[in-house]
């Protein structure tokens, strides 16, 4: 899942004050020096030119060529506020009032995230809904199709508006089974996405697909519609642009259903880091369309099953 993925990726932060990366407003050094420089001004009545040290200088270079003075001013200005309350000294120190915790997940005031019993819930409403898109997988590309490592299948090889396409025969040299997730099906740039990457070797040279998306090619661009009903939740899998026409051998050692029933992805980590609401918004439907058992509504609760599907 990208968002599992992306975990240990970090993002340098920038200083909305002057624009200098790694730090925040909170830490920059050019706002204290600011502050005090010009503490001694009246914020009603002092203006532009009574400012001291604060110019364009205070910009990366970048911005320099493109900013004024009186960028440098608006910005002190605009931060006044916050300084005041940042820097001066407080009159008095007011004990603040301990916030009461809540539940991260699920909003209550009974619990936290740790001991939730609906994120509890949830997590197992993820696995389910994941085994049973896994079960549907198997059953129509490893076992119906014989797609897998070490397979055979007749691709086509070229870009897709060349001219000089051609076919051939090119065996399946990765077949990750661990990244065949219902979240196959979220779009390309969701958070909750997981691509499906397989390798062939046409001709000698490494090919690299993620099939969750026109994996298999179709000579008929079908819209939308007709791709649903032709070939159900897999209908992104297929394509006109697509390059495996069909297997030709299957793979020589097929996992067996329970091996392959057994792969489950950390769903922990998704439900620490967004709200069941989220959740539902963005899994909801998928969640309704493979969740295999009866009881969703006592899984999830009657209120959020009953806020998403009951009119």
């Amino acid at each position: 899942m990208k968002i599992y993925d992306d975990r240990n990726k970090t993002r340098e932060i920038q200083c909305n004050y002057c624009y200098a990366n790694g730090h925040n407003k909170r830490n920059c050094p050019t706002m204290k020096a600011h502050w005090d420089a010009n503490k001694h001004l009246d914020p009603k009545t002092a203006i532009h030119d009574d400012l001291v040290g604060v110019d364009t200088t205070m910009f990366p270079k970048y911005y320099q060529s493109y900013w004024g003075d009186q960028t440098a001013h608006r910005q002190y200005f605009n931060h006044l506020s916050y300084m005041t309350k940042r820097f001066a000294p407080k009159s008095e120190t007011k004990t603040k009032k301990r916030k009461k915790v809540s539940c991260g997940f699920c909003g209550s005031k009974a619990h936290t995230r740790r001991n939730c019993s609906k994120m509890k819930n949830f997590v197992y409403v993820l696995n389910e809904t994941n085994k049973a898109y896994r079960s549907r997988y198997y059953d129509t590309f490893i076992e119906g199709m014989g797609l897998g490592a070490g397979a055979l299948v007749e691709q086509r090889i070229g870009g897709r508006w060349d001219q000089n396409m051609e076919t051939t025969v090119a065996i399946v040299t990765n077949f990750p089974t661990e990244s065949i997730i219902f979240t196959n099906l979220m779009n390309r740039w969701s958070d909750y996405h997981t691509s499906h990457w397989i390798t062939t070797l046409p001709n000698g040279m490494l090919s690299k697909t993620d099939g969750t998306e026109g994996l298999f090619l179709t000579e008929v661009d079908h819209h939308h519609d007709e791709r649903v009903e032709l070939y159900d939740v897999f209908y992104k899998m297929y394509s006109t642009w697509g390059t495996i026409l069909k297997v030709v051998s299957p793979a020589p050692n097929k996992p067996t259903k329970v091996w392959f029933m057994g792969q489950s992805p950390c769903f922990e980590f998704i439900v620490k880091k967004r709200k069941i609401d989220q959740l539902m918004c963005d899994l909801g439907s998928t969640i309704k369309k493979f969740y295999p058992h009866n009881n969703l509504r006592s899984k999830l609760g009657a209120k959020i099953y009953d806020q998403y599907w009951i009119k």
